[in-house]
C-alpha cells in the first residue's frame, strides 16, 4: 500500500484478489456513469438555454432509457459480486481445518489436535502491539478452513490483507476459507469491541510452503 493510491492494497489471498478486482471494476464503472451524467447535464443545459418546447415522445423515450439503463448497470455490478460471495462460501475438498477460539484477551488455535495459545508479544524487535508469541502457521497455495468461535464474548478475527473478517460468537461456529497466494507474514487484530484489552489481541498468520510446514 502506498500513500496517494486510489486502489486497495494488493490482495494476498484468492478471495482478497477477487475483491480488489471487483473494486477496480465497480470504480471504473462508477466513474463512467458519473462522467456520462455530467455530459448529459451540460448538453441539456446548453440545449435548454435556447428555449423551445419538448416533444412528448422524446420525454417518454428519455424516461424509458433513464429507468432501463440503471437496471442493466446494476446487473453488471451484481453478477460478479454474487460470484465472489459464492467463491467465499465454497469449501474445497481436502482443505486443512483450523479452529480459532477467541478469549479475553488472547487467541487459541487448534491445529492437528494441538492447541496453541497466542498472546501479544511485548518483546523488542517486532511491530508494536501487532506481534504475538505464537503465530498461526498455515500452508500457502492450499485452501485452509477456519472454524471460529468464542468462549466468553463476541470477538472478530480479521486479517485485512487476506480478506478475512469473521465474528467469533459464543456457542456458534462460523466458517471461512482462505487460500494464501504465497509465503509471508500477515498481521491483523480483533475487530470487535470485546472489553478493556480489546486493542491487545493481535493476529499473526505465517504462510509457509509444505516443506517448512512439516518440519
Amino acid at each position: 500500500m502506498h500513500w496517494g493510491s486510489f486502489g486497495l492494497a494488493d490482495g494476498l489471498s484468492m478471495f482478497m484478489e477477487g475483491a480488489v478486482q471487483f473494486y477496480d471494476y465497480v470504480l471504473s464503472l462508477s466513474l463512467f456513469i458519473f462522467w456520462f451524467v455530467v455530459v448529459l447535464i451540460v448538453l441539456e443545459s446548453i440545449k435548454g438555454s435556447k428555449g423551445g418546447d419538448r416533444e412528448v415522445v422524446g420525454v417518454f423515450v428519455l424516461e424509458f432509457v433513464w429507468t432501463l439503463l440503471p437496471i442493466i448497470l446494476l446487473v453488471f455490478m451484481a453478477y460478479p459480486s454474487m460470484v465472489l460471495l459464492y467463491m467465499g462460501d465454497v469449501m474445497p475438498e481436502g482443505a486443512v481445518s483450523v479452529v480459532v477460539v477467541g478469549h479475553q484477551w488472547y487467541w487459541e488455535y487448534a491445529v492437528n489436535f494441538e492447541e496453541i495459545m497466542s498472546y501479544m508479544e511485548s518483546g523488542v524487535g517486532g511491530f508494536r502491539v501487532l506481534d504475538v508469541d505464537n503465530r498461526l502457521s498455515i500452508l500457502s497455495f492450499e485452501p485452509v478452513n477456519l472454524i471460529m468461535t468464542s468462549v466468553d464474548v463476541i470477538h472478530s478475527w480479521a486479517v485485512p490483507s487476506l480478506g478475512v473478517k469473521m465474528d467469533c460468537v459464543p456457542g456458534r461456529l462460523n466458517q471461512v476459507v482462505v487460500e494464501v497466494l504465497g509465503s509471508g507474514v500477515f498481521y491483523g487484530q480483533c475487530s470487535e469491541l470485546c472489553g478493556v484489552l480489546h486493542s491487545f489481541m493481535p493476529i499473526v498468520v505465517e504462510a509457509v510452503n509444505i516443506a517448512d510446514y512439516l518440519s
